[in-house]
């Protein structure tokens, strides 16, 4: 069996592992603790994590692995796990639907594989490198849109943005014919769907917030950098875009970098 399709088996036998445990989790009487940086943590993200990393090692004893909860263990090969047990902790700890298992796998630093889990509805998105995406068992595309005027833009929490990202995020609220908010990483597999056609997110992400979501864009024609148009990579964090089509993608990036 090539590689790629030996680590796409075991990413989703993590994914059916953990959905059910979220879901439980989230059903349950939920006690949410916070990280020194403010952020939210529950039982459910360290348990995840843990059972996620003994698969891993056990399969893939060489491959690196880089999970919120516990850090970074260098690897001896070209592949590292990036994994995010419950993206959006702070929606899950609060009852709130918007929340996803994201876990990745980069080969020198490029995610080649990306699976958006969401468990309460017993769906995911699931992309690799030159297999397409596939939500709920078909495959799905991007929109194409290219104009932004026409755009469904998701945008999220206003505080993510600060500093030089604020006035981006104001004009790309200005834009679009619609405009959701607060998405997180469901928001991206939305576009992937061809029913949002922008994503942005501030300077609070880091790479295990983004590089599932970098296979699940691009596979369905899809583009996502950083707000300057480069790569995003297992080294990445800071505020990303993703558009529906190239042409769309350069819009928004003019827009990003327009001085007021």
């Amino acid at each position: 069996m090539p590689e790629l399709d030996r680590i796409m088996t075991v990413a989703l036998a993590l994914a059916d592992a953990s959905s059910s445990r979220a879901s439980n989790s989230w059903r349950g009487d939920l006690a949410v603790t916070y990280k020194t940086d403010g952020s939210s943590l529950t039982e459910a993200d360290l348990s995840i994590e843990e059972m996620w990393r003994e698969r891993i090692r056990r399969d893939f004893p060489s491959h690196g692995i880089l999970g919120e909860e516990f850090g970074s263990d260098a690897g001896a090969s070209a592949y590292t796990w990036v994994l995010d047990p419950i993206d959006g902790t702070r929606q899950f700890g609060t009852g709130l639907l918007n929340f996803a298992s994201l876990i990745s796998v980069c080969r020198e630093g490029v995610p080649i594989l990306g699976i958006i889990d969401l468990p309460l509805l017993g769906v995911r998105y699931v992309a690799a490198q030159g297999k397409g995406t596939i939500f709920d068992g078909r495959v799905v595309k991007s929109s194409g849109q290219r104009d932004i005027e026409s755009s469904k833009i998701s945008l999220a929490n206003p505080d993510s943005f600060t500093g030089d990202t604020v006035s981006g995020y104001e004009r790309l609220r200005a834009s679009g014919q619609l405009r959701v908010f607060d998405g997180g990483a469901p928001a991206y597999g939305a576009l992937s769907r061809g029913l949002i056609d922008i994503c942005l997110n501030g300077d609070d992400l880091d790479s295990f917030d983004i590089c599932a979501l970098c296979p699940v864009v691009t596979e369905a024609g899809g583009m996502i950098t950083d707000w300057e148009g480069q790569p995003l990579s297992l080294t990445s964090s800071g505020a990303i875009a993703a558009s529906a089509s190239p042409d769309l993608h350069s819009t928004v990036l003019d827009m990003l970098a327009r001085g007021d």
